[in-house]
């Protein structure tokens, strides 16, 4: 018999494999292939936001610091932007995984046109059971992916026990922000910031840092206005896949984002 906590965490998963599978392709059209927030260095940096992307992808990378030739394990790889950045910044080996096998197929298919399939690969993975053996990864990064996990301890912990012993997981994470009205909660679940260390210890893992990027994940002005009227020139497509209600809160957000805050942390496995 399923328990209750199983069947909730069934649910959510089968509305995040929808909402992917549905929502992918229209989101690359407002957003770019990165489908990640951005970050922007400070209040002078005005990179559209297929270059912010990029520049928060490149935080990743210094956190994992990842050296020529190692695997490394792409938690929630959605269609593998960045891990071909990864790949191409380091000449590593990289392996992502997705609940969404629309994701998995696209993700391929781009790493075969981008010459990358020999080094590149993606795969259907639940991250809470992960189909590799005990330590066959040199390190690891969950990119906006822990969100959508509702046992963010057990993930963790599986993660480990892929991971050779010293190795580094990057986490980049949202957490909830206090008396806010959140979005998507039928897809996200998120801890307050005051709370992600003790989620990470609590799967065995050594916090080396936490910071907290909200600052720089907020995009000017003029690059918000300009998503806000990509949402609305598409505003049928979006409506069909999160209603209505929850359209006029993605605009605002948009507009005025408030209810998520971003932390980038680095860990080790000892």
């Amino acid at each position: 018999m399923t328990s209750g906590a199983q069947a909730n965490e069934d649910t959510v998963e089968d509305k995040v494999v929808e909402f992917y599978d549905n929502f992918t392709e229209v989101f690359r059209e407002i957003w770019g292939d990165n489908l990640h927030v951005g970050y922007w260095h400070d209040a002078a940096d005005e990179a559209p936001v297929e270059k912010a992307t990029d520049q928060l992808t490149d935080q990743l990378i210094a956190r994992l610091a990842p050296r020529q030739g190692q695997r490394i394990l792409d938690v929630g790889c959605g269609i593998g932007e960045p891990a071909f950045r990864l790949a191409r910044a380091a000449a590593v080996d990289v392996v992502g995984v997705s609940i969404s096998r629309y994701q998995v197929g696209r993700a391929n298919e781009r790493a075969g046109a981008l010459d990358l399939a020999g080094r590149v690969s993606f795969q259907y993975a639940d991250a809470a059971e992960l189909p590799f053996p005990d330590a066959s990864f040199d390190g690891a990064w969950a990119f906006e992916s822990l969100i959508h996990m509702p046992d963010k301890e057990k993930v963790l912990r599986e993660i480990k026990r892929v991971l050779r012993p010293g190795s580094t997981l990057v986490l980049a994470d949202m957490f909830s922000q206090p008396d806010t009205e959140l979005t998507f909660q039928d897809i996200i679940t998120t801890p307050e910031m005051s709370d992600y260390r003790a989620v990470i210890e609590q799967a065995g893992l050594v916090v080396q840092d936490i910071t907290d990027i909200t600052a720089n994940t907020l995009a000017p002005q003029s690059v918000r206005d300009g998503i806000a009227a990509d949402l609305l020139a598409r505003k049928d497509d979006v409506i069909a896949m999160t209603g209505p209600e929850e359209f006029e809160r993605m605009v605002d957000g948009v507009r005025v984002p408030k209810a998520y805050g971003y932390l980038l942390a680095t860990v080790t496995t000892d």
